[in-house]
């Protein structure tokens, strides 16, 4: 169920302990051959391909597009939030679904800049509702092993790398500049052992891209989203048939 395309009577008939799925992406710079939109549009068609398979199980808001991508603001014509206005939102939204009744949340993500302040918002939520169980998953993690079996290039799944290439060339081939597609790989030589540090794509990246999408094809992003799809089943079933 589509939460955008129901009537608030409609809602209230819906029992509380359905998995509510909000789902968080970006609006960012994908290399020199993908579109500002490859993260939303990539999780917008698998939320969508998860309700032609279990409608009945959940309720899927609409995609936030607004994210968390300041490492790719070098290159123009990304728009990011700042942390705590990303935070701030998605509490925000997670917040009006608890409010609701819900119990039961899942947040999914495409894109791993959102990942952070995911954590952080998690905290949040316990602290203020420490009844309501909400988890995180990426869009691949469920996947993950799965798409081990279909990508050819080690590495492959990295940003604007082969994984991301497919899923765009299976719904939207139109908008993959295939002329463009080169090889980039992620800068490693600043890197100190044991530390952590935050760098730009623009400092780790020739032309903001990781990995190589030389290989891939409308095909194999079928697949991944097979994949994909099937892996947030099997999460949805676990999250309703766990016991607390």
């Amino acid at each position: 169920m589509k939460l955008g395309e129901l009537t608030w009577p409609a809602v209230e008939e819906i029992p509380r302990d359905t998995v509510v799925i909000v789902p968080v992406a970006s609006l960012e710079q994908h290399s020199l051959h993908m579109p500002f939109l490859t993260d939303t549009m990539q999780l917008e068609e698998s939320i969508n391909r998860l309700n032609e398979k279990i409608n009945d199980q959940i309720l899927t808001l609409p995609v936030m597009w607004l994210g968390y991508s300041h490492h790719h603001s070098r290159f123009k014509g990304t728009i990011t939030a700042k942390s705590e206005t990303h935070l701030a939102v998605m509490m925000d939204i997670v917040s009006c679904v608890i409010d609701a009744g819900f119990t039961n949340v899942l947040i999914v993500n495409s894109h791993g800049g959102n990942g952070p302040n995911i954590s952080v918002l998690l905290q949040r939520l316990r602290e203020e509702y420490s009844d309501v169980d909400v988890f995180s998953c990426g869009l691949w993690g469920p996947a993950s092993g799965e798409l081990e079996k279909i990508r050819d290039v080690p590495g492959g799944s990295g940003h604007s790398g082969e994984t991301e290439t497919s899923l765009i060339m299976a719904i939207r081939p139109d908008l993959v500049k295939t002329d463009r597609m080169q090889k980039d790989g992620d800068q490693t030589d600043w890197r100190v052992p044991s530390t952590s540090a935050f760098r730009r794509f623009d400092q780790r990246t020739a032309h903001g891209g990781v990995g190589d999408p030389r290989t891939a094809s409308a095909e194999k992003g079928e697949k991944i989203y097979e994949a994909i799809v099937n892996g947030l089943v099997e999460t949805v079933a676990k999250i309703r048939n766990r016991v607390d």
